[in-house]
């Protein structure tokens, strides 16, 4: 019988192998894209995904975590009341985000038509949003899944979704099926992850359309600051690209959002992780459990520190390789934007933490005007730095708003709880993460995926060699997998 840890460790340990995959398969499907469109074209693509992510924050407004609250709240029930109680809320909450998402993205392209964009971009929207609107369901069934710790169907599910996107790039290529057809990729991949998982979860609740207005105004009464907050996240997020639109070519636009799309493919990860560790967080805090709170908010900030800096100071390093190897020569100066965009990379991923933290403390009412502060700095900053020094502008304003962002949601956390992290593990992962650079830099002629090897090994060695992981670490992980 395995403990709550390591089921919550086994299913990490499964989303972050699927999540490898997945962001292989996805950087073979992005590097394909940004092949065959070009700088410019690109800079279209990435103008309509922007223009999009910002309607989709708006059609999730936080249900996202509400889910993750809702359920973690029914486990104080029992037996088939609970399993009652959870077929009630994930019925309401998969019908309020369908029909809202149906809303906001077919909003979104009707929108799009008063901007004064090229055609190419107003209908890249509207084949977008067919994407975006499967991912709002995806997310949906994945809180689930993430309730009830078999993350391994969301691993399955995204892997098929981007085999599917990747066989279908290369078939339109190959074909020459131009820049709509190539777009489409998304939506099939998309549509295709969301049917695995909505057929899975029969399984284990049988979801259909339910239309519970009170609660609908509960969630959503819960849920506003949430909301708000994101929104304001986005805007500070997402805003940089389509400013840069107005003010600079679509080259610039591609260069910038390139570098981007491997921002926002790392990003990912915190929420995999935070994802399961937020209704045990809830829990602990409703119970008064303050050790346990403590415990589990101080190994996630652990793990997220060793996750962060080497990518950090790796990616420094490696950054125009990479994007080289992604997208080609075309786009090799994005690898010194990906230098700035990744230490902003890094700053989300431990932020996450203290973001989501204090959605478990209650106190998303509290921390909404600090994220309205933020957005409105970040968008005074790229209206007065992205006109002059373009990319450059967009990137350092982007690194300075999640610094300020988590800077608010840390304090938010530190006055809740009277809790800071322990620094010991965060420094001892910062000296591997230095010792790691010095060979990538000495071997810099080798291979990039000889090299990443090399790093990750030196890495892991020398926190093993600081006692940052121990034997006990590796054992018990070693024991879950057996026991897998």
């Amino acid at each position: 019988m395995l403990s709550l840890t390591q089921k919550i460790a086994r299913n990490f340990i499964l989303q972050i192998v699927g999540r490898i995959l997945a962001i292989v398969l996805g950087l073979f499907v992005i590097g394909l894209l940004m092949r065959y469109l070009g700088p410019r074209q690109y800079g279209y693509y990435s103008i309509a995904v922007a223009f999009l992510q910002i309607f989709g924050i708006i059609a999730d407004f936080g249900l996202y975590l509400m889910t993750l609250r809702y359920l973690g709240e029914a486990d104080v029930l029992r037996g088939e009341e609970r399993e009652r109680r959870v077929r009630y809320i994930m019925g309401n909450i998969f019908t309020l985000r369908f029909f809202s998402a149906l809303v906001f993205y077919g909003g979104a392209f009707i929108i799009s038509l008063a901007f004064p964009y090229p055609q190419l971009v107003k209908l890249a929207v509207g084949v977008l949003s067919g994407s975006f609107f499967f991912c709002t369901l995806i997310q949906a069934l994945a809180a689930f899944y993430q309730k009830i710790l078999r993350t391994e169907k969301i691993v399955i599910g995204e892997v098929l979704g981007k085999l599917i996107m990747l066989g279908a790039i290369i078939l339109f290529i190959k074909l020459n099926s131009g820049f709509y057809f190539v777009l489409s990729i998304y939506v099939l991949g998309n549509f295709a992850n969301f049917l695995l998982l909505f057929l899975v979860a029969k399984k284990w609740v049988f979801l259909k359309f339910r239309f519970d207005f009170s609660l609908w105004k509960k969630i959503l009464k819960d849920a506003w600051p949430i909301g708000l907050a994101i929104c304001f996240n986005v805007i500070y997020f997402k805003s940089d690209t389509l400013i840069l639109s107005f003010y600079h070519s679509p080259e610039d636009v591609g260069f910038y959002g390139a570098c981007y799309r491997v921002l926002e493919v790392l990003i990912t990860i915190p929420p995999l992780f935070i994802g399961l560790i937020l209704p045990q967080l809830t829990r602990a805090w409703k119970a008064r459990e303050f050790f346990r709170f403590k415990q589990l908010f101080q190994k996630s900030f652990d793990f997220l520190v060793m996750l962060a800096l080497p990518i950090i100071f790796g990616t420094i390093v490696l950054a125009p390789r990479i994007m080289v190897l992604i997208g080609g020569a075309r786009f090799s100066i994005s690898g010194d934007i990906l230098k700035i965009v990744i230490i902003a990379c890094g700053v989300l991923f431990i932020g996450e933490l203290f973001k989501h933290t204090a959605v478990a403390l209650g106190k998303q009412r509290q921390i909404l005007p600090l994220y309205l502060v933020t957005a409105v700095l970040a968008l005074v900053g790229y209206f007065i730095f992205i006109p002059r020094y373009s990319y450059w502008g967009a990137a350092w304003m982007t690194l300075g708003a999640e610094c300020l962002m988590f800077g608010f949601a840390y304090f938010t956390v530190r006055r809740t709880t009277k809790i800071s992290p322990n620094l010991k593990f965060f420094f001892r992962s910062l000296a591997s993460s230095l010792v790691m650079i010095f060979p990538l830099l000495a071997l810099n002629a080798w291979n990039l995926f000889s090299l990443i090897v090399v790093a990750i090994v030196i890495y892991f060695g020398t926190l093993y060699l600081l006692k940052g992981i121990s034997g006990e670490t590796i054992k018990e992980v070693l024991i879950l997998s057996e026991r897998r």
